[in-house]
């Protein structure tokens, strides 16, 4: 099994735990085995979302991959030292990322979860202290609740490479599906325009504001993706060119 998918299965062993059972107090000492030297000792009275994200790390063996800190804007802070932070706008959620949320929008991370499925935008994701358990949350990869993204370096844990990493039973896109998307064309206004705005971003550095609009400047960055990966260039997001977005990276 691969580290991904251990971080994943880890996570998911630890849905239905409750604060003050032996699981939560399991979570509390995996943390405080793995934090660093100036890092917080946790009890089990304190907020314990960025506990639980360090514990499943640490029961994987691969604490050396995420900033063993208790506090969202110190992981963050981390993250960004070693160039695996980015913001919503440009990052393409994956399995086994770290999501960090801004619940008042004061750009300061309130709260943090295991992405565990990222389908066609809509994100699953594991979360400890969610409402005093772990639990699953889902959300749009549009909204303005997500911060941001850190990204373990799960290539340095278990030696493969960053396009295979991932293996089908995290990302399963079916065919079928992608073919009930609808067309975008200039003009288009609706969630699926950010979706493809965000793809675009996170793979070509489109740099397009994630407004849900399709422009002048998205047409001209879809045209651009179609022209370099040799698909028909019409400016046009039918299935041939959400099939590459959504399968062929």
């Amino acid at each position: 099994m691969s580290g991904i998918n251990s971080i994943i299965e880890t996570a998911r062993s630890y849905l239905g735990t409750t604060e003050g059972s032996n699981n939560h107090k399991e979570i509390i000492d995996l943390y405080n085995r793995a934090r660093y030297s100036d890092a917080y000792q946790m009890t089990m009275q304190d907020p314990w979302c960025c506990a639980f994200v360090v514990a499943v790390f640490e029961q994987c063996g691969m604490r050396d991959i995420i900033p063993c800190y208790a506090a969202c804007d110190q992981m963050i802070n981390v993250f960004t030292k070693w160039g695996r932070y980015f913001s919503r706008s440009v990052r393409c959620a994956r399995p086994g990322d770290i999501i960090f949320y801004d619940w008042t929008g004061d750009l300061s991370a309130d709260h943090v979860g295991i992405v565990i499925q990222n389908r066609f935008g809509d994100l699953s994701v594991i979360e400890g202290n969610k409402t005093d358990s772990v639990a699953y949350r889902n959300i749009s990869i549009t909204s303005s609740q997500i911060l941001g993204f850190g990204v373990p370096n799960y290539d340095a844990s278990d030696g493969s490479s960053g396009e295979s990493r991932i293996d089908s039973t995290s990302e399963d896109l079916d065919a079928s599906y992608i073919k009930t998307l609808p067309i975008l064309q200039y003009g288009k206004t609706n969630v699926y325009v950010k979706i493809l705005q965000v793809l675009l971003n996170y793979y070509e550095k489109a740099n397009l504001e994630v407004d849900g609009q399709y422009g002048v400047l998205s047409k001209k960055a879809v045209a651009d993706y179609q022209m370099k990966y040799k698909l028909e260039v019409d400016g046009i997001v039918g299935t041939e060119t959400w099939t590459h977005l959504l399968t062929k990276r």
